[in-house]
């Protein structure tokens, strides 16, 4: 199908998976949402005399966020925060026959665990890159 026929999908089967594409990699549980931000680098160019501000621009800034339930027999989300670099590929299809793969790329992770009275305990971390990521123009990716 080509870009731009509008073809959508629901969210409940996306994914993140660290240390490689399904198959290979690991997928983290209980997530239950994910975002990846794909901001630019803008940079004030305005001079003397102009009318309005004007801008260039730089970089992407890849990053995003996660969020779900702790899974307490071993969170692997968190426990990447350890290392240096971890692969990271985002899934907005995962199921088998479907695999959808929308960016994946090196990333700097951490988190954050939240405890309430009234509530599961959460999870919640971002990812910046650190490295070049591959995101989805046309269809899905293929690592």
């Amino acid at each position: 199908m080509p870009a731009g026929d509008g073809l959508r999908i629901h969210g409940k089967n996306a994914a993140i998976y660290v240390n490689g594409p399904k198959g290979t990699g690991t997928r983290i549980a209980n997530r239950t949402q994910w975002t990846l931000n794909l901001n630019r680098d803008y940079v004030d160019v305005t001079a003397f005399g102009d009318t309005n501000k004007r801008y260039v621009i730089g970089l992407k800034d890849v990053s995003g966020t996660f969020e779900g339930i702790l899974d307490t027999s071993g969170d692997i989300g968190v426990n990447q925060t350890d290392l240096d670099e971890v692969p990271i590929y985002l899934y907005g299809d995962d199921r088998t026959g479907h695999e959808l793969i929308l960016a994946y790329g090196g990333a700097l992770l951490d988190a954050s665990i939240t405890a309430s009275v009234s509530d599961a305990i959460k999870v919640t971390g971002n990812f910046r890159a650190s490295s070049n990521w591959t995101i989805f123009s046309s269809g899905g990716l293929t690592p």
